[in-house]
């Protein structure tokens, strides 16, 4: 603040004031210049003090105009961030003023509710009369419980086998039971030969035979 007020009230001013005074003084300058190339005998020397005149005025009224300028932009600089931070304080208020609105509405629509007693329970209850611990037995597996499943061929009538055994004795207690219970379904026939036997060749003259005669009767 210390510097925009400096800069607002005393260096823009003064460089302003510069400018005016170095406008009088290049006036001034000016005429002396013209009035001294008249009456001068030497014209050569005349110039030369104008050259002199104008490069120094010349630069002096450059440095004023660049010290002002450099001035007056750093006081639009500081004006900007003034205006910014005065924008942020301007957010802030708006916000506590929301805040407080909201607070008193809450506030307002509380009054209007009712409190709700809730009563806590546990989600799980145990029982009142618990179950009794069923006592664990350990049971033998039987393997013949699926033995009836499928398509497998036993002899009705016949006891079930409690003892595992191969493939032979299944089929020789099978064989045995079929045959003393003279059931005629598991008979066994004779054995298969070698080859299958061939049907009776008849030429193609005796199956004309045939034909006319069945055709007469």
């Amino acid at each position: 603040m210390a510097e925009l007020s400096t800069l607002l009230h005393q260096e823009v001013p003064e460089g302003r004031n510069n400018l005016a005074d170095s406008h009088s003084n290049l006036e001034r300058v000016a005429d002396y210049c013209e009035a001294n190339y008249f009456q001068s005998e030497n014209k050569r020397y005349a110039l030369d003090e104008t050259k002199n005149y104008t490069t120094q005025s010349l630069a002096s009224v450059a440095y004023q105009i660049n010290t002002l300028a450099y001035n007056f932009l750093q006081l639009l600089d500081l004006q900007s961030s003034q205006l910014s931070e005065m924008e942020s304080q301007m957010n802030h208020i708006s916000q506590t003023v929301m805040i407080h609105k909201e607070k008193v509405a809450r506030r307002e629509i509380g009054v209007l509710t009712a409190n709700k007693m809730t009563s806590r329970q546990y989600k799980i209850i145990a029982p009142a009369n618990p179950e009794k611990p069923i006592k664990y037995v350990r049971k033998n597996i039987d393997y013949t419980i699926f033995d009836d499943v499928g398509h497998g061929i036993r002899a009705a009538g016949t006891p079930r086998t409690k003892q595992r055994g191969g493939s032979q004795s299944s089929v020789q207690s099978l064989g045995a039971s079929s045959t003393g219970s003279g059931l005629a379904s598991v008979a066994v026939g004779p054995a298969p030969t070698t080859k299958p036997p061939t049907p009776p060749q008849t030429g193609r003259t005796g199956i004309f035979n045939l034909i006319s005669q069945h055709m007469e009767s």
